[in-house]
């Protein structure tokens, strides 16, 4: 791993600002990402049935950039049809905002859906040079008018995927009741519309399934997992995204943050999207003092308090064992070939014990 650096030379000359937003538009794709994105590729492509996805993993995982990527994919496999119909939206996607008070406004779900599809449209629209017209529907008081809007733009416009950011926020009302009404009725959306709903959440959404045997058989789960210190392969995989990120660092000299591998591992539970903000916070210290490198301290300096990592830590144990609860474990807990290595530290922070997880496997629950 002996590779230059990754950024233009000329971003050396430029502010800290500049550099800090050169970072922050950096992806790095790594194998957990890789094969989840795989898996729902396939369903969405090929749904077979499955009116609904599940997309579940710990906070910080990489959950959103997995969105944004199949997005940007499916975009590029449907632009011949788009070209050849401008009025077509195959892919639209939201974020779901948090109830109020415990209380789900579906009022407020149409309407960022209809803006989420709209703002889609709005764009083939600027590019074909056709006229936007206001929707009164859009601004209607009326839930169900709202919802039939809705059901009638994305059948109209065809749109083959609607994807939905925080989606464990639908689930925030009280008692199974209500989640299974919630889940119903996207899986209603899903039907009369026909359009495949890719849900993106926390390990929350595994109730979902469990709810009915009707929402068991139309949907699917697919788990995009963090990694573990004591699967070799992981270890692997986790030092050469460290290496990728370090030689996109807008930096002089070269950092060497590989040797470091098991405290970035420990100290960011595993997870790509942790990884990142905190490389990024120290990369903003270094800026700051203008070093041309950057130092462990300021990693130390930007690390997450002891609380955090616990807390983070304990969230993502409980998911992944509630992953392994919906049957999945027998057949999804580790690749083929993976080996594991006696863990030597016992009661720090983000180490797993010696056991073997799902490496970003999906697996239908019809």
């Amino acid at each position: 791993m002996n590779a230059g650096p990754a950024f233009p030379t000329a971003l050396l000359q430029q502010s800290s600002a500049e550099k800090l937003k050169y970072f922050k538009g950096i992806t790095v794709p790594h194998r957990h990402l890789q094969t989840a994105l795989d898996h729902l590729l396939l369903d969405l492509q090929e749904p077979a049935d499955i009116s609904i996805l599940f997309i579940v993993g710990p906070t910080g995982v990489g959950k959103t950039t997995l969105r944004l990527r199949a997005e940007n994919l499916l975009l590029e496999k449907y632009l011949p049809e788009l070209q050849a119909n401008p009025g077509q939206v195959a892919v639209a996607s939201m974020e779901v905002a948090a109830a109020e008070q415990s209380k789900f406004s579906h009022r407020d779900y149409y309407i960022r859906a209809l803006e989420a599809i709209g703002d889609v449209m709005a764009d083939y629209k600027f590019s074909y040079g056709i006229q936007h017209q206001a929707d009164p529907i859009h601004h209607s008081k009326n839930s169900a008018a709202q919802r039939r809007a809705l059901e009638n733009v994305l059948r109209l416009r065809q749109v083959k995927t609607f994807m939905v950011d925080e989606a464990h926020h639908l689930l925030m009302t009280a008692g199974a009741h209500q989640m299974l009404q919630q889940m119903t009725w996207i899986k209603s959306l899903a039907n009369i519309s026909g359009t495949t709903h890719a849900l993106f959440g926390t390990y929350e959404l595994l109730n979902c399934s469990k709810l009915s045997g009707q929402l068991s058989r139309r949907s699917a789960d697919i788990h995009l997992s963090r990694y573990q210190s004591d699967i070799e392969q992981d270890v692997t995989e986790f030092i050469r995204v460290i290496h990728t990120f370090q030689r996109h660092f807008p930096l002089a000299h070269k950092s060497q943050l590989e040797k470091h591998y098991d405290y970035l591992m420990d100290y960011s539970i595993g997870c790509i999207g942790i990884l990142k903000t905190w490389l990024m916070r120290a990369l903003r210290s270094a800026l700051l003092e203008e070093s041309n490198s950057l130092k462990m301290k300021y990693l130390k300096q930007s690390e997450y308090s002891a609380a955090r990592r616990q807390q983070l830590h304990e969230e993502a144990q409980a998911g992944e064992r509630r992953f392994q609860d919906n049957g999945l474990s027998s057949t999804n807990i580790a690749a083929p070939g993976m080996t594991t290595k006696p863990n030597s530290k016992h009661g720090r922070v983000g180490k797993r014990n010696p056991k073997r997880d799902p490496t970003g496997g999906g697996s239908s629950a019809r």
